[in-house]
Order: C-alpha cells, then sequence, then structure tokens
C-alpha cells in the first residue's frame, strides 16, 4: 500500500493511530458482496453482478447492520467503486462524500473523489 501523507495528518494522529496506517481493514460481509459483485462481472455472469451490488447496497442501507460495521467509511469507498464501475457517478460521488463524513483524514474517498471529477469533466 501507499499511503501519502501530509505532516498535517501525521500531527492529528497518536502513537496508536500511527501503527495503523500501513494496514487497510474493511468489514468482512461489505467486502464479500464487493469481491462477489467483481468476480461475477469478471465471469461475465451480468445477473449475479447486479444481485451482489443489491446486497451490497441493503446492507448499507440496513440500519441494523450497522452496528457490525467497523470500518464505515472503507464500505462506503467499496459501494462507490462498484458505482464507478456501472458508470454511475453520481451515486460514487455520493458514496464517497459519505465515506468522508466518517473519516475525514487518510481517506482514499479523497482520491476516488479527484478521480471521479477528472472523469466526469474530461
Amino acid at each position: 500500500m501507499n499511503r501519502h501523507m501530509s505532516e498535517e495528518e501525521v500531527a492529528q494522529r497518536d502513537y496508536n493511530d500511527n501503527c495503523w496506517m500501513d494496514c487497510a481493514e474493511v468489514d468482512a460481509r461489505p467486502f464479500l458482496h464487493y469481491l462477489q459483485y467483481l468476480t461475477y462481472g469478471g465471469l461475465g455472469q451480468r445477473d449475479k453482478q447486479l444481485h451482489a451490488l443489491t446486497v451490497l447496497e441493503s446492507y448499507m442501507c440496513d440500519k441494523s447492520s450497522k452496528i457490525n460495521l467497523y470500518h464505515l467509511e472503507t464500505a462506503g469507498n467499496l459501494l462507490g467503486h462498484c458505482y464507478e464501475m456501472e458508470g454511475d457517478y453520481e451515486g460514487a460521488l455520493y458514496c464517497y462524500e459519505q465515506s468522508l463524513r466518517f473519516l475525514g483524514t487518510n481517506n482514499a474517498a479523497n482520491w476516488h473523489i479527484r478521480r471521479v471529477l477528472r472523469v466526469i469533466s474530461g
């Protein structure tokens, strides 16, 4: 993983936070649905791919599942990436913006948003 951090971001973190900076964490269930979306897409099984996306959307929107989510920002980025691959750039931007509300610094959503905005404007 390549993490670019500004000195300002480093200054906002304590020792324990900095120890985790070389790691990426994601909750298992949203990651499973994301991997299913990618796998079925790669296999050309569009119906199953769309089903995996629907299940991921449903899981993310279900308030009862949020008690089991510890990395909401990462799960939001996964859903946003699926929307991006679907060509739904507005949906992707929405997910990335929501992700930033959970964790504003050192969040991949910052890079995703820039990329999507380049695609839209380009």
